[in-house]
């Protein structure tokens, strides 16, 4: 599937978004991929929901280093199309907050560390893409401020997911750290 030109890669289904992440990160991960083709790579996959959504749900759940220490030619890339991501990675913070607590009250504590994991490396990621584009802070801040006022641009997600005072606290505390 890395065969794909860039083409191809605004047209994939979110699991085949899921699949080409996974390859593409050990591609990258054995530099087998120029920089430049990294970012035509990443803005391509990026510039639309399903991929945005697989290539998170690979590069945040998976096993690569890169999402625990993303290199600077991700951050290049993440920042060139931070309009398409910048929602999708503070939900990430929230949902990964809220399903650790989801997690760990019904005694599953391998999926809690997983939540756990997805927290850290989005918390990472927020906080490096925050020094290079305001546009991450200022979502950021959106879903602080419903959390601390209790209605907001954010009240809809928060009840759609029927978070409850814990798990909103929890999200509160992760997004301050930042």
């Amino acid at each position: 599937m890395t065969a794909l030109n860039v083409t191809d890669l605004n047209a994939l289904s979110f699991p085949e978004a899921i699949a080409f992440t996974q390859t593409w990160l050990e591609q990258v991960e054995s530099q087998k991929l120029t920089d430049a083709k990294i970012l035509a790579q990443m803005q391509a996959l990026l510039s639309y929901r399903d991929g945005v959504r697989g290539f998170f749900v690979s590069y945040l759940t998976g096993n690569s280093p890169l999402a625990d220490q993303p290199p600077a030619i991700f951050l290049d890339g993440f920042t060139q199309v931070a309009e398409h991501i910048y929602e999708i990675l503070v939900k990430n913070v929230a949902m990964s907050t809220a399903m650790a607590i989801a997690h760990r009250r019904n005694g599953d504590f391998n999926q809690q560390q997983g939540s756990e994991r997805v927290k850290i490396r989005s918390l990472n990621l927020l906080k490096q893409l925050e020094q290079r584009n305001v546009i991450f802070k200022n979502e950021r801040l959106r879903l602080l401020q419903t959390l601390e006022a209790g209605s907001g641009d954010y009240q809809d997600f928060l009840q759609r997911w029927q978070y409850d005072p814990e798990q909103c606290d929890a999200i509160r505390r992760s997004l301050q750290l930042i």
